[in-house]
């Protein structure tokens, strides 16, 4: 955020975010490379942050777009950082590729709203909010082939859509398509533009609650993407070096 009040106590909900996304991917990587079993305690637990984290870095990703400034130039930066994570997987990591993973949707996301941002703003807050929540929950089984909520109310997609990799970034793909992080554009894009509405009210927090609280929290938060590149290269380094295995 480049604006001149930095809001910090956005840093330190960033910053607690991203320290629980290095647990999760702990405990992923000691499932899906050293196969520990999942179903132990402590992993069946961090699985329940499993479709919370994502939800909550993409909120907080919005809120902090509307404090931004450069949303463009942000997103140029992070689709070629996104895109050389992803060649670099293909020929060291190919069973960890990220085709379409988070980095690759807020590259994206800076990009649409820095185009779109005058656009956005313009819808009222309540009614987008409904709106919004509305559209991801109808959209969040999409990959899965359907609309709505099973059980409830659901209507299946065409399977044409589902022919393809190509439309996975949208979130339609077919059988064989698998990226080892995954965050299509539906229906992530509704809790992002959520996540622009809540920003407009942000700027205007009390000092008391704006400034810092938990310094610690708050650097981190200040450094998420750069922890976020490193920590995984870190940890299988670090279980490298402990177990002897890769």
């Amino acid at each position: 955020m480049n604006n001149q009040k930095r809001i910090n106590i956005i840093d330190e909900f960033r910053g607690a975010l991203i320290i629980l996304v290095v647990i999760y991917h702990l405990f992923y990587t000691l499932a899906m490379i050293y196969h520990v079993d999942w179903s132990l305690k402590p992993f069946s637990v961090m699985r329940i942050w499993q479709p919370i984290l994502p939800a909550m870095f993409i909120l907080i990703s919005g809120i902090s777009f509307q404090l931004s400034r450069n949303n463009i130039v942000r997103g140029l930066k992070l689709a070629v950082i996104s895109a050389a994570i992803t060649i670099i997987l293909w020929f060291f990591m190919p069973s960890q590729i990220i085709w379409f993973g988070i980095l690759h949707f807020l590259a994206v996301m800076n990009i649409v709203f820095g185009l779109l941002k005058n656009q956005i703003n313009k819808n009222p807050a309540v009614f987008g909010i409904i709106l919004f929540s509305i559209l991801f929950i109808l959209t969040y089984n999409v990959h899965r082939g359907y609309l709505g909520i099973e059980g409830i109310w659901s209507y299946k997609l065409p399977e044409i859509l589902y022919q393809t990799n190509l439309t996975a970034p949208i979130g339609f793909y077919s059988e064989d398509f698998y990226s080892s992080d995954y965050c299509p554009i539906l229906p992530w894009i509704f809790m992002f533009l959520i996540g622009t509405i809540l920003g407009r009210y942000v700027k205007n927090l009390p000092e008391a609650l704006a400034r810092t609280h938990i310094k610690p929290l708050a650097f981190t938060g200040r450094h998420t993407l750069i922890i976020y590149l490193v920590h995984q290269p870190i940890i299988v380094g670090a279980l490298y070096l402990i177990t002897g295995k890769f």
